[in-house]
Parts: C-alpha cells; sequence; structure tokens
C-alpha cells in the first residue's frame, strides 16, 4: 500500500510535528541534564576521595541506564506496533518525567550512605525504559504523517527538537552555575533542574493524548493485532536493516553523546575551562548546530538517499579529530566552540537519515520495533557508554584526542556498513506496507 493522500491532513501533520517535537524536547532533556550535572552528581552521590572515580562512576550509571532500553524497545514496539503509536509515546513519556522528578528528591551519599547511588541507579533504569520509545516513536508518528517527499525536513525538525533539548540542558546548567555559588549548586540548586521536569512533562503529556495517530497504523486495522509478534516479524525479515542500524546509530550517539554529556566535564577537566564558560562553549555549539540539521534534511528530500548517507557517515569521520584538535590546541572559550560546531556539521544529518531509513527498509507493521530496537542497542553499547569511554581514554592514554579518534572509528565502521549494506533500491523505492 502507498502513502495516503497527505493534502486532507496537512492540519493533523502541522499538529503532530509541533507535539511530536515538543514531546521529544521534554524527554531529551530529562536523559541530558543528567550528564551535564555529572560532576556535581559525582560529588553528591559518591564518596568525595577520588574525583575521578566518582565521575567514572556516575557515567557508568549513565550507561546502565540504557541497558535496559533493548528491553523497552521490544515492550513499547509491541504496543507501537499493535496499539498504535500514541499510546507507547504517552506512556514513556510519563515514565520519563517521574524519573527525573525523582532525581531531584533523592538523598545524597551524606544522607543515606550506598542506597544513593543505588536510587540513583533505579531512576536511571526507568529513563531507560522510557527512552526507548520517545525518539523511534515520535519520529515515526511524524514521518507517517508527512509527504513522502518532506521526510527529511519533517526528520529534521524532530533532530531540532533533539538539539533544542540539548540547548536547554546546558541553558539551565549555565544559569545555575551563574546565579549559584559553588557551595549552593552543589548543596541544593542541581536539584531545581530536575524537578522543572514536573510541570513540563504534563504539559507534554496533555499534547500527546490529543494526538491522533499515523494514518499509516490505521490503515493497518485489526491486520495490526493479528499473527506473530511484531518482533518475532521482525527479526524473520528485517534483519540486514537492524543491523546496519546498529551500526549506524552507534556512531551517531557516540558523537551526540560525547559533545552533549561528556563535553561540558571534559572541557573543564581536560581543557581547563571553568563550569560556567564549559557550558557556555557547549550551548552555542549546540545552538549553531542547527543550521547544519535543517539544511540537511533538506538535502536529504533532494539527493540519492545512499549517497548522501555514505557523503554524511565519512564526513563525521573526517571532522572528529580535527574538532577534538582545536578545542585542545588552544584551550580558550572561542576554540572550544569552534571545535564543537565542525564536529556537529555532519551529526544533525546522520539522525534525520537514519530515521528516513527506517522508513524505507520496514514495513508498517514491524517498524517501531524494527526502528526502536536497533536504537536501543545502539545507544546502549555505544552511545551512552561514550562518555565513560571517552573519559577512560583520555584518562589512561594522557592524550586529549582520544573521544576524536573514538568517534573516527565508529564513523569510519558505520561509513563502510552503509556502502556494503544498503542497496541501491532500498534508496529509490518505497517499502510496501
Amino acid at each position: 500500500m502507498q502513502d495516503l493522500p497527505v493534502g486532507a491532513r496537512s492540519g493533523d501533520y502541522r499538529k503532530v510535528l509541533a507535539a511530536g517535537s515538543i514531546g521529544t524536547l521534554i524527554e531529551v532533556y530529562d536523559l541530558l541534564i543528567y550528564g551535564y550535572l555529572a560532576t556535581i552528581l559525582a560529588q553528591q552521590f559518591f564518596p568525595s576521595a577520588d574525583p575521578t572515580a566518582g565521575l567514572l562512576a556516575t557515567f557508568a550509571i549513565l550507561a546502565m541506564g540504557s541497558v535496559v532500553r533493548p528491553i523497552g524497545a521490544v515492550i513499547f514496539g509491541h504496543v507501537g506496533d499493535r496499539f498504535g503509536r500514541r499510546p507507547a509515546l504517552a506512556s514513556s513519556l510519563l515514565l520519563m518525567t517521574a524519573a527525573t522528578v525523582g532525581f531531584g528528591l533523592l538523598p545524597s551519599y551524606a544522607m543515606v550512605g550506598l542506597l544513593a547511588p543505588v536510587l540513583l541507579v533505579l531512576c536511571r533504569l526507568v529513563q531507560g525504559l522510557s527512552a526507548s520509545a520517545e525518539l523511534p516513536g515520535a519520529m515515526l508518528l511524524m514521518l507517517e504523517h508527512a509527504p513522502a517527499n518532506r521526510r527529511g525536513l519533517t526528520a529534521s525538525i524532530n533532530n531540532l527538537a533533539v538539539i533544542l533539548a540539548t540547548a536547554c540542558a546546558a541553558l539551565v546548567s549555565l544559569v545555575l552555575a551563574g546565579l549559584l555559588s559553588p557551595g549552593q549548586l552543589a548543596g541544593w540548586g542541581w536539584r531545581v533542574a530536575f524537578l522543572i521536569a514536573a510541570p513540563i512533562g504534563l504539559v507534554g503529556l496533555y499534547v500527546r493524548t490529543r494526538l491522533l495517530d499515523s494514518p499509516a497504523f490505521v490503515a493497518l486495522g485489526e491486520s495490526a493485532r493479528q499473527g506473530r509478534v511484531p518482533l518475532a516479524r521482525a527479526l524473520g525479515t528485517a534483519k540486514r536493516g537492524m543491523l546496519l542500524l546498529v551500526v549506524w546509530f552507534g556512531a551517531q550517539n557516540v558523537g551526540g553523546y560525547t559533545l552533549s554529556v561528556a563535553m561540558p566535564a571534559y572541557l573543564t577537566r581536560e581543557v581547563g575551562l571553568s563550569p560556567a564558560d564549559a557550558y557556555a562553549a557547549n550551548l552555542v555549539g549546540v545552538v549553531t548546530s542547527v543550521a547544519f540539521a535543517l539544511l540537511g534534511g533538506y538535502l536529504i528530500d533532494r539527493l540519492p538517499l545512499r549517497g548522501t548517507a555514505i557523503a554524511v557517515m565519512a564526513g563525521v569521520a573526517i571532522t572528529a579529530v580535527p574538532g577534538f584538535l582545536i578545542i585542545t590546541s588552544f584551550r580558550t572559550l572561542g576554540a572550544a566552540v569552534l571545535g564543537q560546531v565542525l564536529c556537529s556539521i555532519f551529526l544533525g544529518p546522520a539522525y534525520s537519515l537514519g530515521a528516513v531509513l527506517a522508513m524505507r527498509l520496514f514495513p508498517t507493521g514491524v517498524r517501531f520495533t524494527a526502528f526502536a530496537l536497533p536504537l536501543s542497542i545502539a545507544v546502549a553499547l555505544f552511545g551512552s557508554t561514550a562518555p565513560l569511554v571517552s573519559t577512560w581514554l583520555s584518562a589512561t592514554t594522557h592524550n586529549p584526542l582520544a573521544p576524536g579518534f573514538y568517534l573516527l572509528a565508529v564513523a569510519t565502521a558505520a561509513t563502510v556498513a552503509a556502502a556494503l549494506g544498503l542497496r541501491r533500491r532500498d534508496a529509490t523505492a518505497e517499502t510496501p506496507r
């Protein structure tokens, strides 16, 4: 079945764009604020004898939260493919909001000892379950409402929400660091960044529950609830595409997590910037990447998809080390911004491309599962571990360029995977539904 006519659904399309993007912004902020406050959380939830060990433990918990994401992808993928994209997204947002508010209420290590990091892990696990549905589900809902010739732009708009969420996390961290003394920020100020998730999460939940489900899913009718479970069907019919997306999103997430979650701590520990300057540099770098994301979406709709995918991921590989070299050579606020901008030129289009590939590679009845599971595996194996791996590499090799070389390696692997695994017909023809 081909796409349903879109002209009559233009109003629904705009509503879905707005609601999907708002929900994504909220959930990604909730995920990333943990990383932006990693150095403070290390002080609050772990013994203070070894700051580096505390930071590594904090990033390890960040990674642990993603261990459950493949489980969440199977659960929410089943809901999304059997009962609709909308109920999966509404329930995921509710879980995420509850977990993030929980972070802001947790007792510190000084109050309850080892129970503090245990509770930190539990909240992060709940966040991981929720995140497994958000990004793939919101992206699919938007893309399945979009005209076929506007999917790259649509994906870039959702990607813009991710970038804005990163900017919000950086801005909140910057404002708190600027308004509060170090003692106030460590004592109670960090909790504010988590507790504001409650009101904005409720607003997002209200918006989500008023959405129409995607026309492609509605067209399946009762057949969506019949036959084998979506996971079995996806593994039986879409293994090649799912493996390709694991490698693709692995590289994209190493870059994304390194430039957002790990970068503020990297700029303070490796480069010597103040916390306020580190947050400011990261905020400017993230905001300037908006233009690249939108340009990438525009080009995706107009250029051959396979060639564009290979060129974009090769660009991620080529710019990785030079970006970190600029940051570490000059060690100034301006150099920190310039290096991050260079690294982010191709990362924005990379995520949009992955989403459009999922639309092309997978039929509607298994699309949520076949998209969410590879993305969750990639985040668990590569993305969420990137801050931990980057910090460990820098500490053990004493080479501040180590995170750039790590990104170079995974992006090169993804370039090869796209060249070998993406067939020309996948990039030129619609997949039957």
